[in-house]
């Protein structure tokens, strides 16, 4: 029987649940504590699942019977948290988005790389079948040239959401708001299929929220290095919310991915002759997190969590790395830094 991999758990909310059910889905999975300020909170999960509790979590990594722990705590504790796992020496999986700063992103993963440890980023939605075609028919060609990669993200949180927690809707705390939060997850999409994005123009708004200091509508017109333009809108004010959308346009094509199905795919054989619709729809299963916080497929994080043993135990590569985590969160800077100054910001600017 292949050895244990012991996990520790700093974090007991609604995102720990998603990460205790993927340990436990690995045959060699095992969680041995959690951590969490709420003692109440982090008994009932330490019940659940069989676990003990521990209080302080700077002294849950330092344990030899732990070998990763997952980073399950409010956006702006990531890096700090991440951090202190790496120098104690223990694998790093921590949600997305990795850090609120980018300067505390790149300190994660050099430290990560000098202590010899994983730094993995959940960003599950890479592990799904319809992006991956189409990441793999852009390297090819299938599309020509790019055109456009336009990204719709629009999702809704009531009020009651952000009330629910004193960080909510900070920029100390959670670094954002529908840009950095909702709409991470399908930012990183957007660069995992187009490629980098080279600079970027924004305005952002609060228009649907009361009591918050960060956006709750953002757009912004990009720039690729690869010569494409898109267009970025995230929201967490469109009720009900419509999820992500993605258009990518090329001289030889189009795709349109909706949540995780390609729901257009049309392609010609020269720039001459009309783009036709060969097929349309692949399965998948439609998440509901475009309306809630708390309903969204759990395949990701068992995928990503199998990832990070593998990486540790074979060398597989991450699904999301450090390095790859930071792309989004510097494209999200960049969408901040250019509202703020009311101008086109170059990413490269941002370090």
């Amino acid at each position: 029987m292949e050895e244990q991999f012991r996990f520790g758990i700093i974090g007991s909310g609604v995102i720990s649940e998603y990460h205790a059910q993927a340990i436990k889905a690995q045959p060699n999975g095992k969680i041995v504590a959690i951590s969490d300020i709420v003692r109440e909170s982090a008994d009932k999960f330490a019940t659940k699942y069989n676990c003990e509790v521990i209080d302080d979590w700077q002294k849950m990594i330092t344990r030899d019977d732990i070998d990763a722990v997952c980073v399950c705590t409010p956006t702006g504790l990531h890096a700090q948290q991440s951090i202190a796992a790496a120098k104690a020496g223990k694998h790093i999986l921590v949600e997305k988005t990795m850090a609120i700063k980018l300067k505390d992103a790149t300190e994660m993963i050099h430290v990560a790389r000098d202590n010899g440890v994983k730094l993995g980023v959940i960003y599950q939605k890479r592990t799904e079948e319809a992006p991956n075609i189409i990441k793999t028919a852009i390297k090819e060609g299938v599309f020509g040239k790019l055109i456009f990669g336009d990204a719709s993200i629009k999702y809704w949180r009531n009020q009651a959401y952000y009330d629910s927690a004193e960080w909510r809707g900070t920029w100390v705390h959670e670094g954002g708001g529908s840009s950095i939060t909702q709409g991470s997850h399908g930012i990183d999409l957007l660069l995992y299929m187009m490629g980098d994005v080279e600079k970027i123009y924004a305005k952002i708004d609060t228009v649907a929220h009361i009591n918050i200091e960060v956006e709750d509508i953002a757009i912004a017109i990009l720039t690729y290095k690869n010569g494409a333009y898109g267009r970025l809108q995230t929201a967490s004010a469109t009720n009900p919310g419509q999820g992500n959308v993605f258009d990518i346009n090329g001289t030889l094509g189009t795709v349109v991915l909706v949540e995780d199905k390609i729901t257009s795919w049309a392609v010609s054989d020269s720039k001459e002759t009309l783009a036709k619709e060969t097929i349309t729809g692949i399965k998948g299963k439609a998440s509901t997190a475009a309306s809630s916080a708390t309903e969204f497929p759990i395949e990701g994080h068992i995928i990503q969590v199998k990832n990070l043993i593998s990486a540790v135990r074979t060398g597989e590569e991450l699904i999301c790395s450090g390095e790859e985590g930071r792309r989004s969160l510097q494209l999200i800077a960049a969408l901040y830094e250019s509202a703020r100054r009311g101008e086109e910001v170059y990413l490269d600017e941002l370090l």
